[in-house]
């Protein structure tokens, strides 16, 4: 916790935060008022107390904290900050919520079976890739029976037919394409991002 010298007169703001290591250790009650508390009370501290600082007040969207100073309110010592407009995201960070979001993957409907979900890192992708190729060719063969099998981000297996997998893959694959699509708008300033990416980014009401 933060402590900031006070003038008890005042009482007033003395000096910058932080107490003497000759004071660590003692309670907030004993620093709130050191001539109350200690006898004898070394001259420096007489008249003087040390009081806890209060938590700065949340920042307001859009804005970043660049430096910060203490200011008393309602008699007691708070933090305030000192506020500037925040920089919109880079690319890279926009990139960065991109990689995040395919990697963690969605859950995809699949007709006729369900909800799988699937993660999109970059082996998984290899993976996905191969087994559409393999359904496409069971397909091509007339093979209609659940024979496909796939393992899901929270390490399922599912039976699949051909077709069940060609959707289930398709599915993914589509939606890795939107998410790399929407990161691509926002860099390239192309609607809804005509005024550049917003700077709550990451939320998910603006990725697929």
């Amino acid at each position: 916790m933060d402590y900031q010298r006070i003038i008890l007169s005042g009482p007033t703001i003395d000096g910058e935060s932080g107490v003497p290591d000759a004071l660590v250790g003692l309670s907030d009650e004993s620093l709130a008022d050191l001539s109350a508390a200690l006898d004898p009370c070394p001259a420096e501290y007489v008249g003087v107390g040390y009081w806890p600082i209060q938590p700065a007040d949340p920042t307001p969207d859009g804005k970043v904290a660049i430096d910060r100073h203490v200011e008393l309110f309602g008699g007691l010592p708070q933090w305030v900050d000192e506020l500037e407009d925040a920089p919109p995201p880079t690319g890279d960070q926009i990139n960065a919520e991109r990689d995040r979001r395919i990697s963690a993957g969605a859950t995809f409907a699949v007709p006729g079976y369900g909800d799988v979900p699937l993660t999109g890192r970059v082996r998984d992708q290899t993976v996905l890739l191969a087994l559409l190729v393999k359904a496409q060719g069971a397909k091509a063969a007339g093979i209609t029976a659940p024979v496909m099998v796939i393992r899901d981000g929270a390490d399922a297996n599912h039976i699949l037919t051909p077709d069940q997998m060609i959707s289930l893959v398709s599915s993914g694959m589509n939606w890795i394409e939107a998410t790399m699509q929407r990161s691509w708008d926002m860099k390239d300033g192309v609607s809804p991002f005509e005024d550049g990416p917003p700077l709550d980014f990451t939320d998910d009401a603006y990725w697929p």
